[in-house]
């Protein structure tokens, strides 16, 4: 049976056509020219335009399907580079026939050469939103656990036996819990439901008391994903879970930004990525380029160094003269061949170079490679060490963002403010390793009860700070009511036994104030008004609401 044709694949048919075509008619217009070079009327100019045209056949024709075409105008571009650089110029002017000849030869390829490779590789699994994760706790000893579990916003199916007949529980489910005891009877059926369903095994966490070498070593060995010793530290298994599920899929698309000024080339890599999953912005026009990453805040640039009249050597430099993109990643997606060229533009500010052409499989490795190591470089410098939350100034410059955007595009985007009640007094009496411990609990409840477009930063101590763009206040108001009803149900083991924390909230809506500090501070200034009014749950801001000093 033939494969399924997709509307993204007749687009990149209908580029190769497109491609084809203008291409042809150039061959044709250059070589017309070049019988005036006989004559010595040829100038530096035609000849310039012909090694442009040289050049971005010798780095697309490949990515067409044209591999010959490519190769031969990449020789013949080497040719054209030493006239126009000659001196005196346009000097061999015996050349001309057969640079004629060599040019029909390019258009003849472009008619008779068989198309191999111009479809778009599939191989990459698309970057998308996270679905709620479930998972699969396999003994009803562990109900409590399950229970403190689902609080946390994890969908947890309990099983009292092994569901060996149950093939649907394990389609479902993201990750398994399960007892240390019982891990050689759960990793067999573990595997025979992924044989069965020719997929990858799930990951198996462990619960047990047995801390030993021996003990670790054989789960180990057996292919457990993790241990906790009980009592389990929930927070913590929270927090691997959500490693978990962070590895296994993406939160949201990549975001590339493409410059190229060949417009079917740079249309077949946008078609070629946004099958792959990530969400792609071409560009062919440079001057708007600072706007864009203003406004599409890329995780990756690929640009070509060559683009008449701009420089892409130039256009690197300039983005670093910006302080906010000093680590934003650049890479040369180019045709040049010349390693002495290559190295040089790596040292005007890009982080690496793509030497074209290059098949569409190997586009979606590399990118995908370069966009999941720019998230792994943005979040070190960006994150809270403790929560793994935005930090205080990284949250300041999200919010600062997400303004812009709202008196862009005026839709609504609520403001959160929360803050641990009695926090103080549970580090006085249970100490900061402890207060650590219920800092980092609302930290991962708000990953997993939120959603992947929020930003979520730990402003300082005890506070948090939560975006929420697209979001109405009231749709705000009831999303964290239910945080701060989950988050109470958490049970902490203090010196003294368990204990429970709440949390308090304030709300303001971004549209309504003239700066983002003014939205800032209207928030906290809800927040104040929740203490005020008993604490563990939420206010929206009100005009005119005293202001004092917070109580904790």
């Amino acid at each position: 049976m033939a494969p399924k044709v997709t509307a993204i694949d007749e687009r990149l048919l209908q580029l190769k056509a497109r491609f084809a075509e203008r291409s042809a008619i150039q061959l044709r217009e250059l070589s017309a020219k070049l019988t005036d070079w006989q004559y010595g009327h040829c100038t530096r100019e035609d000849l310039q335009t012909l090694y442009e045209l040289l050049h971005r056949l010798a780095g697309s024709s490949g990515t067409f399907g044209f591999h010959q075409l490519g190769q031969e105008a990449g020789q013949l571009e080497q040719v054209i580079k030493a006239q126009i650089s000659d001196s005196p110029p346009l000097s061999d002017l015996h050349l001309a026939p057969e640079i004629q000849a060599r040019l029909a030869q390019l258009s003849r390829l472009l008619v008779t050469e068989p198309s191999s490779s111009a479809e778009a590789a599939t191989t990459d699994l698309p970057d998308t939103a996270s679905e709620q994760t479930q998972l699969l706790v396999l003994d009803s000893s562990l109900n409590e656990l399950a229970e403190a579990l689902n609080n946390f916003g994890f969908k947890v199916v309990v099983c009292e036996e092994l569901p060996l007949h149950c093939a649907h529980c394990w389609r479902s489910t993201s990750i398994i819990i399960a007892p240390a005891a019982k891990l050689t009877q759960v990793v067999n059926w573990n595997q025979q439901q992924a044989q069965s369903h020719h997929a990858s095994p799930s990951p198996i966490l462990c619960i047990g008391s047995d801390d030993s070498f021996a003990a670790r070593y054989a789960l180990a060995e057996q292919g457990a994903d993790g241990l906790f010793l009980q009592p389990v530290k929930v927070p913590q298994l929270a927090k691997r879970i959500e490693q978990i599920k962070s590895q296994q899929q993406q939160p949201y698309a990549s975001k590339v930004l493409l410059l190229d000024d060949d417009q079917e080339l740079a249309e077949h890599y946008r078609l070629v990525l946004t099958q792959a999953g990530k969400n792609v912005k071409v560009m062919a026009e440079p001057t708007e380029l600072l706007a864009v990453l203003a406004e599409f805040r890329p995780d990756i640039v690929l640009l070509d160094v060559h683009m008449p009249p701009y420089s892409g050597v130039t256009l690197a430099r300039m983005i670093r003269l910006e302080p906010d993109w000093l680590s934003l990643p650049v890479i040369y997606l180019s045709s040049e061949q010349d390693r002495d060229l290559q190295i040089s533009a790596l040292a005007q500010g890009a982080d690496e170079f793509i030497t074209k052409p290059i098949s569409d499989e190997q586009l979606i490795l590399t990118v995908r490679a370069l966009c999941h190591r720019a998230r792994q470089l943005a979040k070190l410098v960006s994150s809270d060490g403790l929560t793994g939350l935005l930090n205080h100034s990284h949250i300041k410059r999200a919010l600062g963002h997400e303004y812009a955007r709202v008196q862009r595009y005026g839709h609504n985007t609520s403001l959160a403010m929360l803050d641990l009640d009695h926090f103080k007094g549970v580090n006085d009496t249970h100490g900061h390793g402890v207060g650590d411990l219920v800092i980092k609990a609302l930290a991962q409840l708000l990953q997993q009860r939120l959603r992947t477009t929020d930003h979520l930063g730990r402003y300082g101590g005890e506070e948090f700070v939560v975006i929420l763009p697209e979001c109405s206040l009231a749709q705000a108001k009831h999303m964290f009511e239910e945080i701060c009803y989950h988050f109470s149900q958490l049970s902490f083991m203090g010196n003294n036994g368990t204990f429970h924390v709440t949390v308090s909230v304030g709300l303001a809506l971004l549209n309504d104030f003239v700066s983002e500090e003014h939205a800032l501070n209207a928030a906290d200034a809800a927040l104040y008004q929740q203490k005020q009014a008993g604490r563990n749950g939420v206010t929206c801001y009100l005009p005119h609401a005293p202001a004092s000093d917070s109580p904790e």
